[in-house]
C-alpha cells in the first residue's frame, strides 16, 4: 500500500508537458475509486481516530465544467467507509464482537481545479497535472453493523453532518479525445468536533483518499 501511495504522489506532482486539446467550456462526467485512511485527530483522551478505524475503500462520482483551459469547477459525490479495528473492538465494543462496526461518511463537495497542462508547450502531449481544493458536507456516522444500526453516545446517535475542506493533486491523461484516465490524492479535514454531543476529547479529523478513475467529456462548444 505504501508503494501505491508513492506512485500516486509521483503521478500527482510530476509531469512536464501539456495535453493537446483545449477542453474549455466542456462538461466532464467522472467516476473513481480508491482507499481512505484516517491521518490525524483524536477519538478520545487515549486514542486517535487512526487507532480506532482502519483503511478501507470508497467510490466517488464527479461532474465538472471546464471554465477555461486552466480552470475547472466540479461537484464530487462519494461514500467513504472505514471499519473499526478488531483489537479496538475487542477492548471497547465487546458486545459487537460478531458484528462489523464502522465509520461511514457519505459526502458532497464543490471543488476548484487548476490545470497545469496548458502552461506547457510540448506539442501533442496529452498529460495534464492538476491541483484541486474545495469545501464539502460530510454526513458521517458510526454504525454497529456495516451501514446499519447507528451507534449511540448516551441517548444521541453517534452521527452528525459536518463541514469540511479538502485539497490535493493528481494527473489526467487523455486516452481519447473525449476520454481521460486520472489518479488523484486528497486530504480531507472534517470539522467533527462537538463537545456537547460527543465530549471534550472527540476532535476534528483528517483523512487521506487516493485512487484512480476515468472521465468522459461532453463537448458543449467549439474552439
Amino acid at each position: 500500500m505504501k508503494k501505491l501511495i508513492i506512485i500516486l504522489a509521483i503521478l500527482a506532482f510530476c509531469g512536464s508537458t501539456a495535453y493537446a486539446m483545449d477542453m474549455s467550456k466542456h462538461i466532464g462526467f467522472g467516476a473513481w475509486a480508491g482507499g481512505i485512511m484516517p491521518i490525524n485527530g483524536k477519538y478520545d483522551s487515549q486514542d486517535k481516530m487512526s487507532d480506532v478505524v482502519g483503511m478501507y475503500g470508497f467510490p466517488a462520482a464527479e461532474i465538472k465544467y471546464v471554465i477555461m483551459d486552466k480552470v475547472t469547477v466540479g461537484a464530487n459525490f462519494g461514500y467513504m467507509y472505514m471499519p473499526i479495528k478488531n483489537d479496538w473492538k475487542e477492548k471497547n465494543l465487546s458486545g459487537l464482537k460478531d458484528l462489523t462496526p464502522a465509520l461511514n461518511m457519505p459526502f458532497v463537495s464543490l471543488n476548484g481545479t487548476f490545470n497545469f497542462g496548458p502552461m506547457m508547450k510540448a506539442e501533442g502531449n496529452k498529460l495534464n497535472p492538476f491541483a484541486t481544493a474545495g469545501v464539502g458536507m460530510y454526513m458521517w456516522y458510526f454504525s454497529e453493523n456495516e451501514r446499519t444500526n447507528k451507534q449511540k453516545v448516551g441517548e444521541e446517535e453517534f452521527k452528525a453532518s459536518s463541514l469540511g475542506i479538502n485539497f490535493g493533486a493528481g494527473a489526467e491523461y487523455f486516452v481519447r479525445e473525449k476520454i481521460s484516465v486520472f489518479g488523484r490524492l486528497n486530504y480531507h479535514y472534517v470539522m467533527m468536533k462537538n463537545k456537547d454531543k460527543f465530549g471534550e476529547d472527540f476532535a476534528n479529523q483528517g483523512f487521506l483518499t487516493f485512487g484512480a478513475g476515468a472521465t468522459y467529456y461532453l463537448f458543449t462548444g467549439k474552439k
